[in-house]
């Protein structure tokens, strides 16, 4: 068998991560070290851990949402940000994401008397834009979460995403679940 390269900027893809070695898999993906953000005072300033895990961590799902969806977007969040030592991890936990909305969708449906024990995704979005639990103008991005779920589960090659995107996307994914959640059932 042969033995790990020891090298820790190893890249292992043509997407230009790190290949995963014993002595290289706690060390942060070479990658994110091209990832800057603007500070108004001294222009492009490189990112690190802190500022990365302060991005994602900031993001909380609001005490009205059920435990069991603040839960799954926990996970989907806590892959994103461990994205800092694999790269691939902030595409992972965006692909989970959109199951994150689909569970929150589903749940959300059963809860304001939906007829169905287990719709399927797209009648769960369709019927609570007819309730106005989704707002109309949000249903197109309902539906396009529901049509990158499906494009996510069935890979015809990998990709990955830059975390600032990754991060954007766990910002409107927890404000989207927010505002289903956020009146009573009746």
């Amino acid at each position: 068998m042969a033995q790990p390269s020891a090298d820790s900027t190893a890249v292992g893809s043509t997407l230009g991560f790190k290949q995963l070695t014993l002595a290289n898999w706690t060390e942060p993906d070479p990658v994110n070290r091209h990832f800057a953000r603007i500070s108004p005072l001294v222009g492009a300033v490189q990112m690190g851990e802190s500022d990365w895990a302060r991005e994602f961590l900031a993001v909380e799902l609001t005490e009205t949402v059920p435990v069991q969806i603040r839960d799954l977007f926990a996970i989907a969040r806590g892959a994103m940000l461990y994205g800092w030592f694999f790269y691939p991890l902030f595409r992972l936990g965006e692909e989970q994401l959109f199951r994150v909305l689909e569970s929150a969708a589903r749940l959300r449906y059963c809860e304001v008397g939906g007829g169905r024990t287990s719709p399927r995704y797209e009648e769960a979005v369709e019927y609570l834009g007819e309730r106005g639990v989704i707002a109309s103008h949000q249903l197109e991005r309902w539906h396009a979460a529901r049509q990158l779920r499906n494009m996510s589960s069935h890979p015809e090659r990998a990709t990955v995403v830059p975390p600032g995107m990754a991060a954007r996307m766990l910002r409107t994914t927890a404000t989207d679940i927010d505002v289903l959640f956020a009146t009573p059932a009746v």
